[in-house]
């Protein structure tokens, strides 16, 4: 199982979002070494350690669309 970082802070915690996307963040960076994973891959050991970890499903699929949007505007940065 993929190693995620367990919250920090309380549901309903202004930070507690960001707290999730920096863990999945760090978990992406270490699953990304694996050329094998598909994308839906991927994501499903994200929800599987992050539910492992105790965070709740809506804000891990919430915080891995984020990450996707960040990834994607990035990208774009750099070719504009």
């Amino acid at each position: 199982m993929t190693y995620i970082a367990s919250p920090k802070r309380p549901i309903g915690h202004p930070e507690r979002a960001l707290d999730c996307e920096e863990a999945l963040q760090v978990a992406l960076e270490h699953l990304s070494n694996e050329a094998s994973l598909t994308e839906e891959d991927v994501e499903a050991k994200l929800v599987e350690g992050g539910l492992a970890a105790g965070w709740e499903e809506a804000e891990l699929r919430i915080a891995i669309a984020d990450l996707r949007r960040n990834a994607a505007l990035g990208l774009q940065g750099l070719s504009g």
